[in-house]
Parts: C-alpha cells; sequence; structure tokens
C-alpha cells in the first residue's frame, strides 16, 4: 500500500515538473498593447489562477477579442507558472461623423463606436453620409499621407458629398477642393502646387484641382 502511495506522489511530482499545463498560472505579462491598459487585458482574458490543462485559450482569447481596439492575440508560456499575453491592437486613422452617428474608424475601414475613453489625442475627421462611403475616405486619407504630400496632424477634415465629390480642410485653414473622381491624378497634381508654393515662398489658401487638366489655388495675402 505504501509502495503504491509512494508512486502516485512520484508520479504527480513528475507530472508538474515536466508537464507545465499542469501548473496554476501565477504570473501574466502583457505585450503588443499602446493603447489597452495590461490591467484589462489580465482581467478579461480570466487566465490568473487557472489550471492549465484544463483552461481554454480559445475562451480566453475570445474574451481579450471582445475589447474592440484588439485585433489579433496570442499566448506564450514563459515558465512553468507564467504567461505572456501578445496583442495586436486596431490602428485608429480617423473620427468619424457618419450620418446621425460617430465612432473612430481603423486602418481596415472599420467604424468602431464607444472607444474615445482609451483615446487621449485628437485624429483628423472623416465627415460621410453612409458607412459605405467610408472606405472611399480611408482610400483617400491612406493617398494623403503615404507619399508624404501631407502629414496627419495637417488634415483637419476630409468631406465626401455625393454630389460635390471630396474636400480637405487642413488644419492651418487651407481649403482642398477635389471633386469627384481620377483621385490619384488629382493629388498628383496637388503634388506640384504644393512644392510650387514652396518655392515661391507662398502660402495656399485655397486649392481646386477638381478640374486634372488645369488648378484653380488662392495664396494667402
Amino acid at each position: 500500500m505504501m509502495k503504491k502511495i509512494l508512486v502516485l506522489l512520484l508520479s504527480v511530482v513528475v507530472l508538474f515538473l515536466y508537464f507545465p499545463i499542469f501548473c496554476f498560472v501565477k504570473e501574466i505579462t502583457v505585450e503588443g498593447n499602446a493603447i489597452v491598459s495590461v490591467d484589462e487585458i489580465k482581467k478579461t482574458s480570466e487566465l490568473s489562477g487557472k489550471l492549465l490543462a484544463f483552461h481554454n485559450k480559445e475562451s480566453s482569447r475570445d474574451r481579450i477579442l471582445n475589447i474592440k481596439l484588439i485585433n489579433k492575440v496570442s499566448f506564450k508560456q514563459l515558465s512553468l507558472t507564467e504567461v505572456k499575453i501578445i496583442v495586436e491592437e486596431k490602428r485608429i486613422l480617423m473620427f468619424a461623423n457618419v450620418g446621425n452617428i460617430s465612432g473612430y474608424v481603423d486602418e481596415d475601414s472599420n467604424l468602431i463606436r464607444n472607444i474615445g475613453e482609451y483615446l487621449t489625442i485628437s485624429y483628423p475627421i472623416l465627415s460621410v453620409k453612409s458607412e459605405t462611403n467610408i472606405k472611399e475616405g480611408v482610400s483617400l486619407f491612406k493617398l494623403l499621407i503615404e507619399d508624404q504630400i501631407l502629414r496627419p496632424d495637417d488634415i483637419s477634415e476630409i468631406l465626401l458629398d455625393e454630389i460635390i465629390g471630396a474636400t480637405v480642410f487642413m488644419s492651418d485653414g487651407t481649403e482642398i477642393y477635389l471633386g469627384k473622381g481620377k483621385i490619384r491624378k488629382k493629388i498628383s497634381n496637388l503634388t506640384l502646387i504644393l512644392e510650387d508654393g514652396k518655392r515661391k515662398e507662398m502660402k495656399e489658401s485655397y486649392i481646386d484641382i477638381s478640374n486634372i487638366k488645369k488648378g484653380v489655388v488662392n495664396y494667402n495675402l
């Protein structure tokens, strides 16, 4: 009988030493977060104190993904009792007014509502009539900043109107009217106009590039 008990105890010890899944989680670290707090991710995961052998990681992953700013989640076991949660947050591009509702837009053109408590910086505004127009606004925003034609801080608002097309309002008060269609060509023309203004040491107050063959530029006096 005593021999069986010793064998059983030895088996338990071996399991805990060589199979970490039979250990309880005592320490959790978080990597990849910049907006969502470490404490929120830890609490939401419900990993603390759980026996790894019986804990459903998919359940923890789904709970963390319910945090609106989290895009991806993975787990890495660092020791017998320590787990790292690795997250990827959504990249917010703009604040959006969409008809009668508002929220924030990420780089995949998703409208995310009720996340203002997480965000401490100001974003350019996208004003559109419906969610179907968001992708067009995001595409225009990316075209303006990817080639460093403008910086995100330079843009105050992008307005998309179904009748008159696109207008960009800059933080310094400059208004850029693009109109509808052939946006890439118009942005190329915008680059030339802005470069010309720098050479002349003149600041634009209004730019109309709705006609790809002829731009209209007003300068500050």
